[in-house]
């Protein structure tokens, strides 16, 4: 409002100031006028009141006068033998002479001599008066004999003096008729200029009234809004103190006296450093009024609202909000300093604070609770699992394949859902960040279809993909979730679809990408279609035989999709199957190389002397098991401090820490043996933990180890890890040193295998009838062969299984037929 009223102010100012300018400038154009009208018109009357041309006239006529009497005394003389006559004529024409002279040389007639009539006349005149002149001037004898000439001449000199006086007088006629036409000129001009000053003072006046009413007007606004602006200084709930740049306070309003406890009277005049300013402020507040005064700069002024301190009078220091503006009061600056009490506000914001730190430490707690219990969940699951897998390969009946099939089912199934726990946990907590990488689409759509193929076909369903359209290669995406989200789809698909069939289709389009997952299942009631991606959402009918979820799955995919940009939904008839539907964006990219040599790419590796670290005894002897099963060379420790103490024995190729462990756990031990001087300093060490969290995998990188082994422990993975940090050499222990314990166990599962391959190449010779039965035995086996070396095996009982799948007995002759043929050639089973 101040800045307001003086802008009007200085608007009014200049418009005053303009007026007067105009004013002056109309006044010196007034003054300028009529002193040139004045001094045209006294011009113009000094030439009327000339005696200049009287006086020439009068010189004309005496001219013509003089001559009469010079004429008369010439005749006189004649006529007159007195010597007296004689005497008069001298006189006269002296007389007559004199005067021609001056009409001849004088510079009043110069300019009449300029015509040429007058001055040829006069000139011819004094001509021949010049031709007399001896004699008028010799003897008188001579002079009266000479009287007839005389008056001869007197009568030629006549005509030629009337033609110059007419010419003269004609003349300066003319010049007083013009004379005469330029002062009504001038006169009218100065009519004119003269109404035309009358009109300019008139607009003159009528602007001056109007400056004047507006000016009047103005003063009543200025007044009024000073009035208003008092009013709302006064009624203002923030605090408005005016100062000058000596910091001299100006105005000290009604809420600044509340809130500061000043009476106005008490501070008009004061510094404001000594009212407002917390001693512990002054000495920045000093030096930044000093700053502006000197240099003008400002550092708070006109930077709006900052948080800031101040100072009551009972010397209470508070925040206030500050917000600084520069003002102007004539040619005076000041500081207009608007400030808040935000004592309620602050303390009402640090609850909040206080309160939202324990909201989130909850919230951090309860995902620290999850994590810990999946991760100790997973634990004890990763031994059951491992077991349940050796024990698979130990010779077992019929009803105890059954069962530990069952429980293997169960323990995936359960894994799943502690998976599904941990990810939930991992978004709530927001630590699921996304992690793109160049992934094989084909590649991965087809490993995660023939990783639920046997699912599927447990189901008595047949599932495949395809491509519509111009297929994908490598991409640029989250392929761990989006592998995730398709596993969920698929499992669902899988799960709710019996003796059917199951498709996922890809395509690429403008958009990105567009999956697919269509299954010809019991479908979603239209009911439930919008609240099946919501956590913990079931629906009733599963069916006989079908397994119920946890009703995190969706809402997990749902999740990962949203989290990579992208968009799910299903459509479904109920009974008649469901279309899961996934949009996400895509990123084409070059591939990298591929390496044609598998073998040099990943390396076998065997007879590694490795140390396993693991408290729990079960997992302890899973994967000392399974290390010894792959010929490797095996040290226990059970703790960290006895992997530090074993580290410092001997080199080994490969350390394999568990993290959580009594006495040390896995960081701590992994930081002792970089830290010492030991033979295992720069050996690789893997954590390996059923913490999967990708933050996790970055603290234990952290702590100096140099990769992660996940459990519940999958052989392939412990391979490439082995293959990985060791690059496939070959270690001092060789493998005829290897424990007998190794030998023992490859011994047993080889022998299991062939006992297998040959049970089931007997059994195709009876000619069985049954194809599922011919598919299921001939893909058991099949996945063997894989596992002891034995490839072209694998690929030759995959196309019986197929084959059986299809119904065509020719079919399936004719590749049981190629297996027999394959069989005959293929190398010895081995398990390195």
């Amino acid at each position: 409002m101040i800045e307001a009223t003086s802008q009007q102010r200085s608007r009014d100012t200049a418009l005053w100031r303009r007026g007067q300018l105009l004013l002056v400038l109309v006044g010196l154009l007034c003054v300028l006028s009529i002193t040139f009208l004045i001094s045209e018109i006294i011009r113009d009357l000094r030439f009327l009141n000339s005696a200049r041309s009287d006086n020439v006239h009068w010189v004309l006529s005496q001219a013509e006068v003089e001559f009469l009497d010079f004429r008369n005394a010439v005749q006189s003389a004649q006529s007159s033998t007195d010597p007296d006559a004689l005497e008069e004529l001298i006189v006269e024409f002296d007389v007559f002479y004199s005067r021609i002279d001056t009409l001849h040389t004088g510079a009043l007639y110069t300019e009449l001599r300029q015509i040429e009539p007058f001055g040829q006349s006069i000139a011819t005149i004094r001509n021949r008066l010049d031709a007399v002149i001896p004699i008028i001037d010799g003897p008188r004898d001579q002079l009266r004999a000479a009287l007839p000439a005389l008056s001869e001449a007197a009568d030629e000199i006549r005509p030629l003096l009337r033609t110059a006086a007419t010419t003269g007088l004609q003349y300066f006629v003319e010049r007083s008729d013009q004379s005469r036409e330029n002062f009504a000129s001038t006169l009218l001009r100065l009519a004119l200029i003269a109404a035309a000053l009358v009109l300019a003072l008139i607009v003159l006046l009528g602007h001056t009234r109007r400056v004047g009413k507006q000016t009047e007007t103005r003063g009543h606004e200025l007044a009024d809004a000073y009035s208003r602006l008092n009013t709302i200084l006064e009624t203002s709930l923030d605090a408005v103190i005016v100062a000058d740049l000596d910091g001299r306070i100006l105005n000290f309003n009604k809420a600044a006296e509340r809130i500061f406890q000043y009476s106005t009277d008490e501070v008009l005049g004061k510094n404001i450093a000594d009212i407002v300013v917390p001693d512990h402020h002054r000495a920045a507040h000093d030096a930044g009024m000093q700053r502006m005064r000197i240099s003008g700069e400002q550092r708070v002024v006109g930077q709006g609202r900052v948080r800031l301190e101040a100072k009551r009078r009972n010397g209470e220091i508070f925040p206030v909000e500050l917000a600084l503006e520069m003002a102007e009061s004539g040619e005076d600056e000041m500081i207009v300093a608007f400030l808040r009490d935000i004592s309620h506000r602050v303390a009402a914001e640090t609850e909040l604070v206080e309160a939202r730190d324990k909201a989130l430490a909850g919230e951090k707690a309860k995902a620290d609770f999850l994590a810990m219990m999946t991760h100790e969940i997973r634990t004890p699951l990763n031994g059951l699992l491992g077991n349940l897998a050796l024990l698979e390969k130990t010779p077992l009946s019929v009803t105890q394949d059954r069962y530990v099939r069952n429980m293997d089912i169960s323990g995936g199934v359960l894994m799943h859902h502690v998976d599904a726990v941990l990810d939930v946990a991992r978004f709530e907590a927001g630590a699921a960040e996304p992690r793109e990488e160049v992934v094989h689409l084909g590649r991965l759509m087809q490993d995660i279809v023939d990783s639920q193929a046997s699912a599927a076909e447990a189901n008595g369903n047949h599932i495949q993909w395809g491509w519509i359209g111009d297929p994908a290669t490598w991409v640029r995406i989250d392929a761990s979730r989006l592998q995730q989200v398709l596993l969920n789809l698929v499992g669902n698909a899988i799960k709710f679809t019996r003796d059917g069939r199951i498709v996922v289709e890809a395509e690429c389009s403008e958009s990105g990408l567009d999956l697919r997952v269509i299954d010809t299942g019991v479908g979603i009631p239209e009911a439930d279609q919008e609240r099946i991606f919501g956590d913990f959402q079931t629906i009733d009918n599963t069916g006989e035989g079908a397994t119920a979820g946890t009703g995190l799955g969706l809402g997990i995919a749902r999740r990962f999709v949203e989290a990579m940009d992208g968009e799910i939904g299903v459509e479904s008839t109920e009974d008649e199957g469901s279309v899961f539907w996934v949009r996400l964006p895509l990123t084409c990219v070059d591939g990298p190389e591929e390496d044609d040599d598998p073998q040099r790419s990943c390396p076998e590796a065997q007879g590694h002397n490795i140390l396993l670290v693991e408290d729990n005894e079960i997992n302890l002897e899973l994967a000392g098991e399974t290390l010894f099963g792959l010929g490797h060379r095996v040290t226990e420790a059970r703790n960290g401090q006895e992997a530090v103490e074993a580290a410092e024995k001997g080199r080994f190729d490969l350390i394999l820490m568990d993290i959580r462990m009594p006495v040390l756990d896995g960081l701590g031990a992994t930081r002792a043996i970089r830290a010492g001087n030991g033979p295992n300093r720069d050996a690789p060490i893997v954590a390996f933990s059923a913490n999967v969290l990708p933050e996790a995998k970055d603290r234990f990188i952290a702590a100096g180890m140099s990769g992660f082994l996940p459990k519940p422990l999958v052989e392939e993975e412990l391979v490439r890890v082995i293959n990985q940090f060791t690059s496939g050499e070959q270690s001092a222990v060789e493998a005829s040193v290897a424990p007998q314990k190794e030998q023992n166990t490859l011994d047993r599962l080889t022998a299991r295998y062939v006992s297998q391959m040959n049970a089931l190449f007997d059994w195709l010779d009876t000619g069985p009838d049954d194809m599922s039965e011919i598919a299921a035995e001939a893909h058991k086996v099949a996945g063997s062969a894989a596992a002891f070396g034995q490839p072209d095996l694998r690929d030759a009982l995959v196309a019986v299984e197929m084959a059986a799948e299809s119904g065509d007995r020719d079919l399936v002759e004719r590749a049981i037929e190629t297996a027999r043929q394959t069989r005959e050639h293929l190398p010895d089973p081995s398990l390195s």
